[in-house]
């Protein structure tokens, strides 16, 4: 039976959107600029939009590139993330991108900036640490899927968390490619394939449009 995992977090609350409040309601605003990041836009970190980024709507992914030349996945960005902000305190070599998952906006930091509106704003800097302890829960929760679940369990996890952003927690209204899934739960395409195939079969998911459904009682909580 499929079951709700804790990664599946439920609608943004409050907590999700203080870093966006704190720039927008005070100077920090004009240390950025905000972005409009249509579908598949790929930016690269640092690069000519800035060193770190914070969202605010829609979805990214970010990526790092492995030593044989391949895209590994680094985390999921939601509204009120921050991403990058490593490169505004450290010098960080490491090849970094973020690619929109759906049409996005963001506010995007130089690096100076960043720091600058960290040291200077205690509410600012409050609201960094607070999403960036979002993120990692969010990370440590894969980590310790990699480690303890097979393909099919973490696959069943990505979807409940996915479709946790929906208000029903059951509808995933742009379903990621099956080779951006296989990379987020450390597994092959062909793999992701055969197993949403299989949950199609099963009637446990329904296809809609770009994205897709999950039915039947073994969603439930």
């Amino acid at each position: 039976m499929i079951t709700h995992s804790s990664c599946a977090h439920p609608a943004h609350n409050a907590d999700d959107v203080e870093l966006l409040a704190t720039i927008e309601g005070h100077q920090i605003e004009l240390l950025a600029r905000r972005s409009r990041l249509p579908r598949g836009t790929k930016l690269d970190l640092p690069g000519r939009h800035g060193s770190t980024l914070v969202l605010a709507s829609g979805r990214l992914s970010a990526e790092t590139i492995t030593s044989d030349g391949h895209e590994a996945f680094a985390a999921d960005v939601e509204p009120g993330d921050v991403i990058g902000e490593a490169f505004a305190f450290e010098r960080c070599d490491t090849p970094f991108e973020v690619v929109a998952d759906e049409a996005s906006e963001a506010w995007c930091f130089e690096a100076r900036d960043f720091a600058a509106a960290f040291e200077r704003h205690p509410a600012f800097a409050k609201a960094v640490v607070r999403a960036m302890c979002r993120r990692q829960c969010r990370t440590l929760q894969r980590m310790s899927e990699v480690m303890t679940l097979p393909m099919a369990g973490r696959l069943e996890a990505e979807l409940l968390r996915l479709a946790a952003c929906d208000p029903s927690g059951r509808t995933i209204g742009r379903l990621p490619t099956h080779r951006q899934i296989a990379s987020r739960i450390a597994t092959q395409r062909e793999a992701v394939t055969k197993e949403l195939s299989r949950l199609e079969r099963q009637g446990a998911i329904r296809k809609e449009r770009h994205g897709l459904r999950l039915v039947g009682p073994s969603w439930n909580p």
